[in-house]
């Protein structure tokens, strides 16, 4: 339930602060004063697109302010799960700047729209006559049917049908492809033996190059080897460094850090000894052999070959090796695979058949009831001659998102008329009251939440009126209601009333005024609603009546 809202340079409101009240408030005053612009605020706090051209002209960005009670578990469950604080008060505050950057906040935290919007689910609803356009489309009709226990089976629903889904396009692209790939069999069994008999594999081209590498360089390797033993016989090295062990371990005698001395130049004396034996065995074997460089070619261009053939690297083919004995296997057993995906398919039809089945018959029985409760609260809004059926069609083969179910309201309003869609035989007042019918019967739902009405009563009057404000105001026992009207009959059934007005300051801008009501302004505002703007002693004392009723 809303408890307080500031709004701050938005549009022609320069900074209001305005308190709710629990039950029926209504909002009036003159055209233009500023009534849309706040419910448009409680659409912005309701998580609604906000745009740059709210901006009050001058200013630098809007704000808007709004605080809840908050006794909700399911926004608290959403609040936690952005590690947001619960508190007894939910505070939402939207700053929109004139440069169209618009920030939400939370408790203080910063959120995005879409978590706002579904916060927003729990807190009410903004109902406009624009909204009775839901009504002339069947694809809304769900929404006043589906239950609580509707919503969670559809939910289990839509699970069951994205299996199905996902291995009713396997089976069905399987059976699309089998022509296409029995022609193409031949051809992968093709190159499946020719890449076999290649057998390619990047290790072994890699270990090719670099033998190449060496044999077209045997030249320059042999006499580089020769150059580095000719440095060590020549000049007999290994005999000196042996000599200079001898005489540092003479040296030991008188100091020990000779010993150590000693010991680094021994160990490094047999390493570079046993270098170069393995590099005089390696000498004696590099015999250039020119059959050797002749395979080492022919296998190096048999990958050449392949590489520009199949316009792939070498790790490519030989994961298309891996491709194709994967496609031919599952074209050889072609027949094993289908019989297998159509059980899994049937499966899967047979799970999601279940639950729509289901939903389909909970949906009959709670349109049955629903039709009597529309019906009587259709006589209630004066519309007693109403005669209508809510019809629920299954198609087992057409599973829709929804479900297996198209559904359509058949009415008609005037006796001897045959019935016809909704949308094609309502008035805007009729479709208003329908409208209402509805949240009437929905509103034991919305207990502590906030439903607005924004002048749905806008095309009736007389007896009519007053039946709208019944219903209204029944709303209101429980959940609390503003309504913005111009109608006495629904101003007065009112337990608040908040009046806006514009002044003009000193500059010369335009500001919209808002206050409560006492008894004795609303007796003034309601008979000036009666009587054109102009109070009378018969306005008066009909907004006395009226009031007193």
């Amino acid at each position: 339930m809303l408890k307080s809202m500031l709004v701050k340079n938005f549009a022609i409101i320069d900074n209001i602060e305005v308190d709710f009240s629990n039950n029926m408030t209504v909002l009036t005053g003159e055209t233009g004063a500023g009534k849309s612009l706040i419910i448009d605020a409680i659409g912005l706090l309701f998580g609604d697109r906000a745009s740059s051209e709210m901006v009050r002209h001058g200013e630098n960005k809007a704000i808007i302010e709004g605080v809840f009670d908050n006794s909700n578990e399911e926004i608290n469950n959403l609040l936690s799960s952005f590690n947001i604080d619960i508190d007894d008060f939910l505070v939402i505050r939207r700053e929109i700047y004139e440069n169209g950057k618009s920030i939400c906040k939370v408790n203080g935290n910063t959120v995005n729209l879409n978590f706002l919007q579904e916060i927003s689910i729990y807190l009410g609803n903004i109902h406009t006559q624009f909204d009775n356009e839901k009504l002339v489309n069947p694809k809304n009709y769900l929404s006043f049917i589906d239950d609580d226990e509707n919503k969670k089976l559809l939910l289990d629903y839509e699970e069951k049908l994205k299996i199905y889904n996902k291995i009713n396009k396997r089976y069905t692209e399987l059976i699309k492809s089998e022509d296409e790939n029995n022609q193409k069999l031949d051809f992968y069994k093709f190159q499946y033996n020719e890449l076999k008999k290649a057998n390619l594999n990047s290790s072994e081209e890699e270990e090719l190059k670099n033998r190449l590498l060496i044999m077209n360089n045997h030249e320059k390797i042999t006499s580089s080897i020769n150059e580095f033993l000719d440095l060590y016989n020549a000049n007999d090295l290994l005999d000196k460094i042996y000599e200079s062990i001898n005489i540092l371990e003479k040296l030991s005698k008188f100091d020990e850090k000779y010993h150590d001395y000693k010991k680094t130049i021994e160990e490094n004396y047999y390493s570079i000894n046993d270098v170069l034996e393995e590099i005089n065995l390696n000498f004696k074997n590099q015999d250039f052999d020119f059959d050797e460089l002749n395979e080492i070619n022919d296998r190096l261009g048999v990958y050449s070959d392949y590489k520009r053939k199949y316009k792939m690297t070498t790790d490519e083919i030989v994961e298309y090796f891996q491709n194709i004995a994967n496609e031919i296997e599952k074209i050889e057993n072609f027949d094993t695979l289908s019989v297998q995906l159509e059980k899994e398919v049937a499966i899967a039809y047979n799970d999601v058949i279940k639950i729509a089945e289901c939903l389909s018959e909970r949906r009959k029985t709670i349109a049955k009831n629903l039709v009597e409760e529309i019906r009587s609260n259709l006589i209630d809004l004066q519309l007693e001659n109403t005669i209508l059926d809510i019809v629920i069609s299954t198609d087992k083969t057409k599973l829709q998102k929804t479900g297996i179910d198209d559904i359509d309201i058949l009415i008609t309003f005037n006796k001897g008329e045959p019935l016809k869609p909704l949308s094609k035989v309502a008035s805007g007042g009729e479709l208003s009251r329908f409208m209402l019918a509805l949240k009437t019967i929905a509103s034991n739902k919305f207990n502590n939440q906030t439903l607005v009405f924004d002048e749905i009563d806008n095309g009736v009057s007389g007896g009519v009126a007053y039946s709208i404000a019944n219903k209204i105001k029944e709303i209101s026992k429980h959940c609390q209601v503003l309504c913005v009207t111009h109608l006495v009959q629904v101003a007065a059934k009112a337990d608040h009333q908040l009046f806006l007005s514009k002044s003009i300051d000193e500059s010369g801008r335009t500001s919209t005024r808002i206050k409560e009501l006492n008894y004795d302004e609303r007796v003034e505002e309601i008979s000036k609603m009666a009587s054109f703007g102009n109070s009378s002693e018969a306005s008066i004392n009909l907004a006395k009546e009226l009031l007193k009723n």
